[in-house]
């Protein structure tokens, strides 16, 4: 009915499948390994959550832990609207526009450049040589091939 073609939606079927069949073994491991995901899961998104938190009570600043959630949550949205990598630039805008009527100028562009390197820029610095070893060694042998 859609002008979908018969090719087509077999692949998407057979995706579909896929899909069920991993969620379906997912669901067979035993219950103190998904709980011990969740949980582990759970822990790390409220310390990534809570590092602006921590961060601003550092600084000086009393500012609820859900208001700094909100913003975060905000910022990253922002972020990925940009379509930029991490939201360069547009996360750290929007939080700049959230935070600063609550703390202040200065307080906000610490709080900020602490964030986002914790959060993001770090991560950066710490997989660009790992990123360098796994897929530089590929394409470097991939430029020598074609050299020759």
């Amino acid at each position: 009915r859609l002008g979908v073609k018969q090719r087509r939606k077999r692949r998407w079927a057979r995706k579909m499948i896929r899909f069920r069949n991993a969620l379906l073994d997912c669901f067979r491991l035993p219950r103190r390994v998904l709980l011990g995901v969740f949980a582990l899961t759970t822990l790390h998104w409220l310390l990534r959550y809570s590092v602006l938190y921590l961060t601003l009570r550092g600084l000086g600043s009393e500012l609820a832990w859900a208001w700094t959630f909100i913003v975060q949550l905000l910022a990253l949205t922002a972020g990925q609207f940009s379509l930029l990598p991490g939201g360069a630039g547009s996360a750290d805008l929007a939080s700049a526009a959230l935070l600063t009527p609550l703390v202040g100028k200065s307080t906000t562009a610490a709080a900020i450049l602490i964030w986002r390197f914790v959060t993001y820029y770090f991560y950066l610095i710490v997989g660009a040589p790992v990123f360098v070893h796994l897929a530089g060694r590929t394409l470097f042998r991939l430029l020598r091939t074609r050299q020759n």
